[in-house]
C-alpha cells in the first residue's frame, strides 16, 4: 500500500511540473481567448497535485495534514478557470463582469474564514496517524467540506451544461470538438464521485483533472481550439450578410448560418441534401451541381427571379489534402447588378452627348446663319437681334442637353401657354415652306426651354419626313395636347421604336429628336403615344397633364 502510495505522489508531482510549465506559457498568450482562464485553471491544478504529492510523501506527518488543506488553494482556482473557459468557449463572455469574479471568490474566501478562525471539524476531522490512509491520517469530512464539495460539482455542471447546450444548438460540424471536451470535463467529474464516495483508497480526481487540463492544453496550443471553435464561428460567419453552407463528400449540409437559412426560408436544413432543400431555388441548384464537381476555388454569378447572386465555392482539406467537404457562399449583389445597369445607361447617355449637341444645334445655328446673311444684305438691325436670339437659344439648348446627359428631371417649372409655346419653338426652326395651324389653346405647367425642345423636335421631325411644304397641326386637349402632320406617317409596327435613341428612317436623321421629345414627357411625368393623323400622317398624343383650371364669371 506504501509503495503505491509512494508511486502515486510522483506521478502526481511530474504532472505538476508538466502543468505549471503549461500554466505560464498559457500566461503568455493570455491576450488570446479563453487563454487566462486556461491558465488559472493549470495553475489550480499544479498547486492540487503539488500538494496532493507532498501530503503523501510526509504522511503520518503534520507536514501532511497542512498539505492535505493546501489542496484547497488548488482546488478553487481550478473550478473556477473551468467555469470561465466554459464561459469564453460558448461565446457568453459577456457574463465575465466584475460581479461575475466577485461572486467566484465569496466561497473561497468562507472556506478559508472557516478553515482559520472556526472550530475543529468544520471542514476535517483528523484523528490518527494511520497506516491506510492517503496522507497517513483518519479525515472526517465535515459541513463546510460538504458545502465546498457541492459548489465544485455546480461548477464543474454548470460548466458541463454550457457546452452540453452549445454542442446540440452549434451545428454537427463543430460536435466532435464539443464532445471531445465534454469527455474532459466528465472524467474527472466521475473520479472525484469515485473517490469520495468509493474505497478507491488513491484520491483520483486531481489526476483525471489534470488530463482535462492536458487535453484543453493540447487543443489550445497545437489543435487551436479557440481559433476555430463555436466562437469564432459565430463572430465572424454568423455576422455575414452572405449565407454560408458547409457541405461534406456526399451533398448533405452539415452547418449553415443565420443568412443562409433566411436565403432558404427554412431553419432545419442541417442534415438534409442539397438537392432536397435547393428544390425551391432551380437555378442555385443546377450551379451546385456544376461547381460540385470542382477541387478548386470556383465562382459564377446566378440570376433568379430577377435577383443576382455571386456564387463561390471552397474545397475543405484536412491533414492529409484529401476533401472532406466544400464552403458554399452565396452573397446577393443584386443591388451591385443595378447600378452597373445604371451606370451603363448613363454612359450610354453620355455617348449621345455630342451628337445631340449637334442635332439640337444644327437648326438655331442654320437660322443664325441665314439671318446674318440677310442682315449683310439689307443692313437691318432686326435680323442682328434675331442672330443673337439664336446664339441664346444654342446656349439654352447647350444646358439643357447637358441636363438630359445627366438625365434630370424637370424642376423649373412655370405657367405658360400652348399656343406661345408652339410659335416660339417654330421660330426657332428651319421650316422653309411648312406651314404651322394651331387649333385651341391651354395653360402647361411646366419647364419652359425643355418644352421648347420638345416642339422644336417635333416640328423639326415632321418638315425632316413630310417635306418643306408640310403642315404641321397644334390642338389643345382638356388632358393635354395633340400635334399632328400631314406627311406620310407611321407604319403601326414601327410607332412603339420611334421614341428609341437612334431610330430614324431618314438617311441624314440621327434618330434623336423623338428621344429628346420622350425625356422631356418623362421629365414632367406625362405620357406619349404615336398614332395616325386623319390625314394619314404622324400624330404626337400628349396626356397626363392636369385640367386647366375652369374659369368662372
Amino acid at each position: 500500500m506504501v509503495s503505491l502510495f509512494v508511486g502515486y505522489a510522483f506521478l502526481l508531482l511530474v504532472v505538476a511540473v508538466i502543468l505549471g510549465a503549461l500554466s505560464a506559457f498559457a500566461w503568455t498568450r493570455r491576450d488570446s481567448a479563453g487563454g487566462t482562464a486556461l491558465s488559472v485553471l493549470l495553475a489550480g491544478l499544479t498547486i492540487w497535485c503539488f500538494c496532493e504529492a507532498a501530503g503523501i510523501l510526509t504522511r503520518g506527518s503534520e507536514l501532511a495534514v497542512l498539505f492535505a488543506y493546501g489542496v484547497f488553494v488548488g482546488v478553487m482556482p481550478a473550478m473556477a478557470g473551468l467555469f470561465v473557459f466554459a464561459l469564453a468557449y460558448t461565446d457568453r463572455e459577456r457574463f465575465l463582469s466584475n460581479w461575475t469574479y466577485g461572486l467566484l471568490t465569496v466561497e473561497p474566501i468562507v472556506f478559508f474564514a472557516a478553515l482559520v478562525v472556526g472550530p475543529d471539524g468544520l471542514i476535517y476531522s483528523v484523528s490518527g496517524p494511520t497506516g491506510a490512509g492517503m496522507y497517513g491520517w483518519e479525515f472526517t469530512l465535515g459541513s463546510v467540506f460538504w458545502g465546498h464539495l457541492v459548489y465544485s460539482y455546480a461548477l464543474v455542471a454548470v460548466s458541463s451544461a454550457l457546452i452540453i447546450h452549445y454542442a446540440l444548438v452549434s451545428g454537427s460540424l463543430y460536435r466532435k470538438q464539443v464532445y471531445a471536451i465534454l469527455l474532459s470535463i466528465f472524467l474527472p467529474w466521475f473520479g472525484s464521485v469515485l473517490s469520495v464516495f468509493g474505497d478507491t483508497r488513491i484520491e483520483l480526481t486531481p489526476l483525471l483533472l489534470a488530463g482535462t487540463g492536458l487535453v484543453l492544453s493540447w487543443a489550445f496550443f497545437r489543435g487551436r481550439l479557440l481559433d476555430i471553435s463555436p466562437v469564432a464561428y459565430r463572430e465572424v460567419v454568423e455576422s455575414l450578410n452572405s449565407a454560408v453552407f458547409v457541405v461534406d463528400t456526399k451533398d448533405t449540409i452539415i452547418d449553415a448560418n443565420d443568412a443562409g437559412r433566411r436565403l432558404l426560408g427554412a431553419e432545419s436544413i442541417v442534415g438534409q441534401s442539397v438537392e432536397n432543400v435547393l428544390e425551391t431555388s432551380p437555378e442555385l441548384l443546377e450551379q451546385f451541381r456544376g461547381l460540385g464537381d470542382e477541387t478548386e476555388e470556383t465562382q459564377a454569378v446566378v440570376e433568379q427571379n430577377d435577383r443576382f447572386f455571386d456564387v463561390h465555392l471552397s474545397p475543405l482539406y484536412d491533414s492529409r489534402d484529401a476533401l472532406v467537404g466544400r464552403v458554399f457562399l452565396v452573397h446577393e449583389i443584386t443591388e451591385q447588378k443595378e447600378r452597373e445597369r445604371e451606370l451603363e445607361r448613363r454612359n450610354q447617355q453620355l455617348d449621345q452627348f455630342a451628337a445631340v449637341l449637334s442635332h439640337d444645334l444644327r437648326n438655331p445655328l442654320n437660322v443664325a446663319s441665314g439671318r446674318l446673311a440677310l442682315a449683310r444684305e439689307r443692313n437691318d438691325p432686326e435680323e442682328f437681334d434675331r442672330v443673337e436670339a439664336a446664339h441664346d437659344r444654342m446656349s439654352s439648348l447647350i444646358d439643357e442637353v447637358l441636363a438630359f446627359a445627366r438625365d434630370e428631371k424637370s424642376t423649373d417649372r412655370v405657367e405658360l401657354r400652348l399656343a406661345a409655346l408652339a410659335k416660339a419653338a417654330w421660330a426657332h426652326v428651319d421650316t422653309a415652306e411648312a406651314t404651322l395651324q394651331i387649333d385651341g389653346d391651354r395653360e402647361i405647367v411646366g419647364d419652359r426651354d425643355q418644352l421648347l425642345q420638345l416642339f422644336e423636335n417635333v416640328f423639326r421631325n415632321a418638315v425632316e419626313h413630310g417635306g418643306s411644304a408640310v403642315t404641321v397641326r397644334v390642338d389643345a386637349a382638356d388632358d393635354g395636347f395633340i400635334v399632328s402632320d400631314d406627311g406620310p406617317g407611321v407604319p403601326p409596327e414601327e410607332r412603339e421604336d420611334v421614341f428609341e435613341h437612334g431610330v430614324t428612317s431618314s438617311e441624314s436623321g440621327t434618330g434623336l429628336g423623338l428621344a429628346i421629345v420622350r425625356h422631356v414627357i418623362d421629365s414632367h411625368g406625362w405620357e406619349i403615344e404615336m398614332a395616325a393623323s386623319q390625314s394619314g400622317g404622324a400624330k404626337l398624343v400628349v396626356t397626363g397633364l392636369e385640367p386647366e383650371p375652369t374659369v368662372t364669371v
